[in-house]
């Protein structure tokens, strides 16, 4: 049972922060999901508790531990500039890595990190919109996850719903359940326990704010940049591919094919029926259907009507052309 004691008379205030910093006197680390939609204020929370707990333990958070993608948090960690309790926000890396991605290579590289985190006394808040973007290895290192509720713009903080996470290896559960809370209430001899159910975190300070969302137009400026690069070069690459989609119904038939057609408009469809009714070969009938399926044409068995399918693909087609 995680619980945070308060052994004077006095109000708990922060009781997660102190929770947080117990766990790294104890030689431990926090491994933290905060969920959030975007613009519900996951980040700035984030921001801000790391930024308690900084002015608490004396231990520096700043701009440089703030980061956008897996590549800025190694560079980070191989910085040399983290120590014991040293504070990171790693920030929607769903804009950087694809959730396709994110379920193969760089989770594996991620789940081999954390699992590496315990020894150094780190906090680690990873901010997402969706907690399903971690497998399941990975979310089985997670000590917390913290949910943003709503936003209070006159009292400037965001109500979080924040719990603790238990996993039961023997028979593969999670378990979620709400930070206790003992302290004794003022004139009174015991102390009373509760469940901290909800958190409203204040905004971040002024100046951190400010240098975050620099950060974070420079990074999603460049990752624009990269993205209209990639997307060029694949024009590049298929243009060929695509004009000859595009251009393929242009090509004219050959008076053999159109001679098929005309059987198919008479609702002769059937290749063996087509060789009868032009006297020709099987053979040369079969390359002529094969031809014409390439220029984008097919018989309607049912209707005898000639259908132009202009992707060639197996969906139902544009449009209908009686010959």
């Amino acid at each position: 049972m995680a619980i945070v004691l308060y052994r004077n008379e006095e109000k708990p205030e922060n009781s997660w922060v102190r929770y947080f910093l117990r766990r790294i006197q104890l030689n431990k680390n926090n491994l933290v999901v905060f969920m959030g939609a975007t613009g519900s204020g996951k980040t700035w929370s984030g921001i801000s508790i790391l930024e308690i707990m900084s002015k608490r333990d004396k231990i520096p958070f700043t701009i440089d531990h703030i980061v956008f993608s897996l590549k800025e948090l190694m560079e980070l960690i191989n910085s040399g500039m983290l120590k014991k309790g040293s504070k990171i926000l790693f920030d929607e890396p769903q804009i950087s890595i694809s959730n396709r991605d994110f379920q193969s290579e760089a989770n594996k590289v991620f789940n081999f990190l954390l699992t590496t985190f315990r020894h150094r006394n780190w906090t680690l808040f990873f901010c997402t919109p969706y907690e399903d973007l971690l497998d399941k290895s990975t979310r089985k290192l997670f000590h917390a996850k913290f949910e943003t509720m709503s936003i209070n713009v006159n009292t400037k903080t965001c109500k979080v719903k924040p719990k603790v996470i238990e996993y039961n290896s023997q028979i593969g559960k999670f378990y979620e359940k709400f930070l206790r809370v003992s302290y004794k209430p003022l004139g009174s001899s015991n102390n009373v326990v509760t469940k901290l159910k909800f958190w409203n975190v204040p905004k971040p300070s002024k100046e951190l704010i400010k240098e975050y969302e620099k950060k974070k137009l420079n990074f999603t400026t460049n990752l624009n940049r990269e993205i209209m690069n990639k997307l060029l070069a694949y024009d590049i690459k298929n243009k060929g591919k695509i004009d000859n989609i595009l251009n393929r119904n242009t090509k004219p038939l050959t008076e053999f094919q159109e001679e098929v057609v005309h059987c198919w408009s008479k609702g002769i469809t059937k290749q063996i029926n087509v060789v009868k009714e032009l006297n020709s070969s099987k053979p040369k009938v079969c390359i002529a259907y094969k031809m014409l399926k390439n220029k984008g044409y097919t018989p309607n068995k049912e209707t005898g009507l000639l259908l132009v399918n202009n992707n060639n693909q197996s969906q139902p087609p544009k449009s209908t052309i009686e010959v």
